[in-house]
């Protein structure tokens, strides 16, 4: 059996500089409930490319999302979306929009990549039609073999329905939408976007280990330095830089959670909370929120730290300036002593 659709591969990283576009004009679908375009900041389009790949003319999109991701979205018509040969254009795509992103000078080790297949001609139940075709189930694992028939099962389990006839199905590396009138792009800005949070998280989960590392490298270098309790400026470093990592890190976390809890209509909202679970993004949250909270346990030693370094000082300087009190009077009076 042959169904109509198109492939759309995204490709998301994070740029070393800010660069600037134009916006992308805003997604009006045929939905009764308020479109997820007009509640979530919509992206900025750079540069619209048209390139040939394993025969077929493929568009891509580079948008900015703030501060600094982009995302590279790759798209072309297919004749038979089921067709085993759709795996292997989606990583054509996927290699041809990877040179195009270099291009942002993006970092290599921070990247998602992320196939929908859109069916949009089809008969029957959607859920039929993939429990028929296990192979191209498999699609949304990137995987060549056929799924054992529980794992096929499990997959579907993560779906969501709005029409009679339309399915939307997600897995941790792809999506199918089946949506007889075509309407693609509100289900795929979704699965974007939970493509940047994951993304984000994990950025912001590295730049906090990261920093708690380099802030424990620099409390112990402290420690193992010799009076210390004389040079205050170290501390006041140490310190500053935490509640710096910790401030920044706060920003961005609200930053990125903001936009979710904007997305109120039933299709967004039901759509968002499967993919939130399948790229388990709840688990990245409370992983992060958990460091936030060693940040702080961290900066609370820092500032005892510092306040015991500053009261030692201070004794040390007075315990100083009595003593040369005391000496000064016994010099006084022995020369006192010799003159009679």
């Amino acid at each position: 059996m042959q169904a109509h659709g198109k492939i759309v591969a995204l490709l998301i990283g994070e740029t070393k500089r800010n660069w600037s576009g134009t916006p992308v004009e805003e997604i009006r679908e045929a939905r009764s409930a308020p479109s997820y375009g007009r509640t979530v900041p919509l992206p900025s389009v750079v540069e619209v490319v048209a390139r040939a790949i394993e025969g077929k003319d493929v568009r891509f999109r580079v948008k900015r999302y703030t501060p600094n991701l982009i995302v590279v979205e790759g798209s072309v018509d297919v004749e038979d979306i089921f067709d085993k040969a759709v795996l292997a254009v989606k990583q054509a795509i996927l290699a041809s929009a990877r040179e195009l992103m270099r291009k942002y000078d993006t970092y290599k080790d921070f990247e998602e990549e992320y196939g929908v297949f859109c069916v949009s001609e089809y008969a029957g139940r959607p859920e039929d039609l993939l429990k028929k075709m296990p192979h191209a189930v498999a699609f949304l694992k990137s995987e060549h073999e056929l799924l054992d028939e529980k794992e096929v099962a499990q997959t579907l389990e993560s779906s969501v329905k709005y029409g009679k006839d339309d399915l939307l199905v997600v897995d941790w590396d792809g999506a199918f939408i089946f949506n007889q009138a075509g309407q693609f792009e509100e289900t795929i800005n979704l699965l974007e976007l939970g493509n940047l949070l994951l993304l984000r998280y994990r950025i912001l989960d590295f730049e906090l280990d990261r920093r708690l590392n380099k802030l424990a490298r620099l409390l112990h270098a402290r420690e193992k330095k010799l009076f210390t309790i004389f040079r205050s400026s170290g501390i006041k470093e140490v310190v500053r830089k935490i509640i710096h990592a910790r401030s920044r890190s706060i920003i961005e976390f609200e930053s990125m959670t903001r936009n979710v809890k904007l997305i109120g209509d039933w299709y967004s909202a039901k759509a968002f909370d499967v993919i939130e679970k399948k790229f388990h993004l709840d688990e990245w949250r409370r992983n992060i929120k958990e460091k936030f909270e060693t940040l702080g346990d961290v900066y609370t030693m820092a500032t005892e730290n510092f306040s015991l370094s500053f009261q030692k000082r201070m004794d040390i300087i007075l315990v100083i300036g009595w003593s040369i009190l005391l000496l000064g009077w016994s010099v006084l009076l022995v020369l006192d002593i010799m003159a009679r």
